[in-house]
């Protein structure tokens, strides 16, 4: 299944950004839809929970961890086949450097075969890049500013808020 992807360029070094994407609860600043990040203590690598806006409940499990670079991660409910999210840093110069995030959505696999095509069309694809988009774009604001984004500024998700 091929993958959905957000890129940014952002205003601070790689280094910079790796330390921001890396750190506790750092999804609770910069990310337009997640209401609470908490970190699972009990497991190796990253593995943490997120709470979207709407109640929504994710849990996010490293499969890679490339130190710098990025990690990849299976994220979703308890029920449902897992998402492979793949999180990258480009460094483009000394002090900028882009950021991709990239989806493969697994969790279509949950819909009949019949409809999985037509799901991925019409309307998982766009919602996907959307949500990436605000992502992508959150973590720039909240990384170049140094401060928390205003999650009011992005527009609302039919997944993820109320």
């Amino acid at each position: 299944m091929k993958s959905i992807t957000s890129t940014q360029s952002i205003q601070v070094s790689a280094p910079t950004l790796w330390a921001a994407i890396t750190s506790d609860h750092h999804l609770e600043e910069c990310h337009p839809y997640i209401l609470r990040h908490t970190k699972n203590e009990a497991n190796q690598g990253l593995s943490d929970v997120i709470t979207y806006l709407n109640g929504v409940t994710f849990t996010r499990e490293s499969t890679a961890w490339l130190d710098g670079i990025g990690y990849d991660l299976k994220v979703g409910g308890k029920r449902e086949p897992k998402n492979e999210v793949a999180w990258r840093i480009k460094p483009l110069d000394s002090n900028s450097c882009k950021l991709s995030i990239s989806v493969t959505p697994l969790a279509v696999e949950k819909f009949p075969k019949l409809l999985r095509g037509l799901a991925l069309r019409l309307f998982v694809r766009r919602h996907v890049g959307l949500y990436l988009d605000a992502v992508t774009g959150g973590i720039k604001i909240w990384v170049e500013t140094g401060k928390a984004i205003d999650k009011t500024a992005f527009p609302r998700h039919p997944w993820f808020c109320n």
